[in-house]
């Protein structure tokens, strides 16, 4: 009999699934990336606290909890491996009666690491499941200070195909202790766009307005080329024309809109502007031209991700 398809290696299939969003993305596609995210958990309480946002995501349908075992479990006597199994099962379990509470579809998923690091397993696993964005917070139980991107979270920045959400919280000193006041209960309320004026980073601009639920939007522009004075001031003034456009062409839409320039280091500017303006956001592409052309190595989404306070959404 023949057969209309053959089987592809898994590595095969894994670019398949990348193709595919490189290709949505191409023509556009603005479907709501939040309808099927896959939720990396190690069970620390600052995967606890961006789990409790979930719930909160605008349109959001199923969840897939995933847990990645750090050890192979070759090296381990049977008996402790079954018990090690079930413990990690458990927590999955009551998590996800937690979150089919709020009327969520749930899928639970242990995986081994097979040779590959905790952050390639996730990004495996997230295209095996076709999820349409990754969400996950800033530091697990590795906290180390003065790092606020732990190694997990900057790998999936670096190689996932798809939107990344890494979830971060206020840090507030009081009597009693160290306060964490979420940002999930508004986290659309007031989003940060930088922008290179790239195809990419007016594509995420778009993405972001189309969120339902999006409050203001707050479009930065940051000057970091220019040989002479009045080069950096043509810069500017062109920066000025561009984001007016952009403010305008919103505010059409019933999305108010706030415009900034400034000069200086991108990465700098934008976690500095991101506090000053207070944001709930920072919404930016991982690929572009000028500040952003090097992204998938590192560069400006790379450094605010590491050092801002405030969740980032990576659009893809």
């Amino acid at each position: 009999m023949n057969v209309a398809w053959t089987a592809i290696s898994y590595s095969e299939s894994i670019s398949v699934y990348r193709a595919l969003i490189l290709f949505r993305r191409m023509i556009g596609w603005d479907g709501n990336m939040f309808t099927r995210v896959l939720f990396p958990t190690d069970f620390s309480e600052h995967a606890r606290r961006a789990q409790d946002c979930i719930g909160q995501l605008p349109g959001i349908h199923e969840v897939i909890l995933l847990h990645v075992a750090e050890t192979e479990k070759s090296g381990r006597e049977r008996w402790v491996e079954g018990a090690i199994e079930k413990k990690v099962m458990r927590s999955l379990n009551e998590e996800k009666t937690l979150l089919e509470k709020t009327g969520l579809v749930v899928k639970v998923r242990i995986e081994p690491p097979r040779g590959r690091s905790v952050g390639q397993a996730i990004v495996d696993v997230a295209a095996e499941e076709e999820a349409t964005v990754i969400v996950m917070s800033a530091r697990g139980k590795n906290l180390i200070r003065g790092l606020l991107l732990g190694s997990v979270s900057s790998h999936i920045l670096r190689h996932a195909p798809i939107p990344l959400l890494i979830m971060r919280y206020k840090v507030i000193e009081s009597l009693s202790g160290v306060v964490y006041q979420k940002f999930c209960p508004m986290i659309l309320s007031r989003v940060l766009c930088p922008t290179d004026f790239s195809t990419f980073s007016d594509q995420a601009v778009r993405t972001a307005s189309n969120i339902p639920g999006i409050g203001s939007i707050v479009l930065l522009h940051v000057i970091s080329r220019g040989e002479t004075k009045e080069e950096i001031l043509e810069n500017e003034a062109l920066a000025i024309k561009n984001l007016e456009e952009s403010r305008d062409s919103l505010e059409k839409r019933g999305i108010q809109a706030t415009t900034i320039v400034r000069r200086g280091s991108p990465p700098h500017e934008i976690n500095h502007v991101a506090e000053e303006e207070d944001v709930s956001l920072i919404c930016m592409s991982s690929y572009g031209r000028g500040w952003f052309e090097d992204l998938l190595v590192g560069s400006t989404c790379v450094e605010v991700a590491k050092n801002t306070m405030r969740p980032i959404l990576i659009l893809r």
